[in-house]
């Protein structure tokens, strides 16, 4: 079993890291699509009317698939007020309770994802400058949302397992036994 959850951890993990590396690889073309209009613009005055379109579908891009890699380095931004302050026995059970939370909401965002994708589908959606189709961006909270709930699953598996770990077994100290 351990074995198993070893193995879907890489899997998540494989998945986080190529969706930072991807995110990463739009980053870098949003910023020079956007050099590029702003140098043919004011350079060449030859302004090209797709650069804020198209950076703004990749920023999306990059923002939903590092999501996923980002919550496996530990690197949101957080207040941790509360868990700092915390007895160190509570402070498991309550990152396991962020991690429900979390779950609760990837869920929602994949599935208002999936409508949203279904709906500009069935209408054929598509973008005012550049007649793009409008649900390849929009695929984007679906596909990253999921990455998200399975780097939460994964977490919320290594907390259970740390947890179950400072539980002693029934009867290990002598108590319990006749």
């Amino acid at each position: 079993m351990r074995g198993a959850l070893r193995n879907a951890e890489k899997v998540v993990n494989t998945l986080s890291h190529g969706g930072s590396i991807v995110g990463g690889l739009f980053t870098g073309v949003m910023t020079v699509t956007v050099t590029l209009a702003v140098v043919l613009r004011y350079v060449f005055n030859r302004p090209i009317g797709w650069s804020e379109e198209i950076s703004t579908y990749l920023m999306v891009w990059a923002a939903f698939l590092g999501a996923a890699y980002t919550l496996r380095e530990d690197a949101h931004i957080g207040v941790d007020l509360l868990l700092s302050r915390l007895p160190e026995r509570l402070k498991n059970p309550f990152l396991l309770f962020h991690c429900v939370v979390g779950l609760i909401f990837c869920s929602l965002l994949f599935w208002k994802g999936v409508e949203l994708v279904a709906f500009s589908l069935r209408l054929n959606n598509r973008s005012i400058a550049i007649d793009f189709p409008l649900f390849i961006p929009q695929l984007a909270v679906p596909v990253g949302s999921a990455m998200l709930f399975f780097q939460f699953v994964a977490r919320g598996l290594k907390i259970v397992s740390n947890l179950r770990r400072k539980i002693p077994s029934e009867g290990s100290d002598g108590v319990g036994k006749g």
